[in-house]
């Protein structure tokens, strides 16, 4: 279990005493490392039953309108901003909605102490308007419609070109973007420097001919120190996963690349590690599921009962990072239920070495 100051407390609201005891033990048996129950002014999180009748969800809304709200409903609710989980509540549900108002509660207690101009963890903001223009985000699919594109000319391509040069010559590598910005990528740390905002960096990421505007410079020694010495004056520092999770939901926007096919079955090599990477809808639902066995991207948006294009957002991303592809062999059937067990850089390695190779 995580130290309690990592636990988020959230308040239960909307419920009966016995319906409250219920779910507060529901909540200890698959989420104590995740949260804690608290009254509600201790409370920096609420989730919220807004089916009955007795409980004024809209006055309390008005009251409440800053803290993530995770709304327990039998119908999506009309209002955003909400976190919805439908009724009945299933686990990986559950789990997924205090994730992801963890990452918006760490947002908000972690951007007043960063430098003005500092982007970290702006994503996770939960919004679902702002996130269907990043990650391609719609209802579920009344048929499926496929959206293919090409991605050999994007950024995302780029950087993984430059995470394996990188890791090939143990050396920093810059990624410089026109007269726009630029990227640098540390291989002995597995961090990537990123000189824009996070708006402008998306803008990269969907331009799918920015590979002619990208120019890579190997750093010598002397020219990495002095990267590392101004490194405080760049907009961001992320882990190189974080980086290329990110701009592969930005790329994919809900969509496969030419040549990949969604019938095909896909393993995922172990579970993510959500705490660092972007938020994507049903992300620990597809996880939880596609962590059991190489399995169909169709058949996981139809047994999920969610859009196509989420699962494809979320294979093409674990792709990117190496921890998924097309079961081909044996072993991606035998390997698909192991946990991670390599260490940070046997990790890198290992996604360099699966990135590209199994999209497309």
């Amino acid at each position: 279990m995580n130290p309690k100051n990592q636990l988020l407390p959230l308040a239960i609201v909307g419920l009966s005493e016995r319906a409250t005891n219920r779910l507060r033990s529901f909540l200890h048996e698959v989420a104590d490392h995740l949260c804690t129950v608290v009254d509600l002014p201790a409370a920096q999180a609420i989730v919220a039953d807004v089916d009955g009748d007795e409980f004024d969800w809209l006055q309390f809304r008005a009251e409440h309108p800053h803290r993530p709200t995770m709304v327990l409903s039998r119908h999506r609710p009309e209002i955003e901003d909400v976190i919805w989980v439908p009724k009945p509540i299933m686990e990986a549900a559950l789990i997924e909605a205090i994730s992801w108002a963890t990452s918006y509660v760490r947002q908000g207690l972690t951007t007043n102490k960063q430098v003005q101009g500092s982007r970290h963890g702006a994503d996770m903001v939960v919004n679902p308007a702002r996130l269907a223009r990043a990650s391609g985000r719609r209802e579920r699919d009344v048929t499926l419609t496929m959206s293919e594109f090409d991605d050999s000319r994007t950024l995302l391509r780029g950087v993984q070109a430059a995470v394996r040069l990188a890791a090939e010559s143990k050396q920093v590598v810059t990624l410089d973007i026109a007269d726009e910005g630029n990227l640098a990528i540390l291989p002995r740390d597995s961090l990537a420097a990123i000189s824009v905002d996070s708006a402008r960096l998306l803008d990269w990421a969907r331009d799918e001919e920015i590979n002619a505007k990208i120019t890579f410079s190997t750093l010598t020694l002397e020219q990495e120190r002095e990267l590392l010495r101004r490194l405080e004056q760049y907009n961001d520092v992320i882990t190189l996963d974080a980086l290329l999770w990110k701009l592969a939901v930005w790329t994919a926007r809900g969509r496969l690349p030419e040549g990949a096919d969604p019938v095909a079955r896909y393993y995922l090599r172990c579970w993510p590690n959500f705490t660092r990477l972007m938020v994507i809808p049903h992300a620990v639902r597809i996880a939880a599921l596609g962590v059991r066995e190489p399995m169909s991207l169709i058949f996981i948006a139809d047994a999920l009962e969610i859009a196509p294009a989420d699962v494809f957002s979320f294979y093409y991303s674990a792709m990117a990072i190496g921890l998924a592809g097309l079961a081909q062999r044996e072993d991606d059937y035998l390997l698909a239920n192991r946990a991670a067990e390599d260490d940070p850089k046997a990790s890198l390695q290992r996604a360099i070495m699966h990135i590209g190779r199994n999209i497309g």
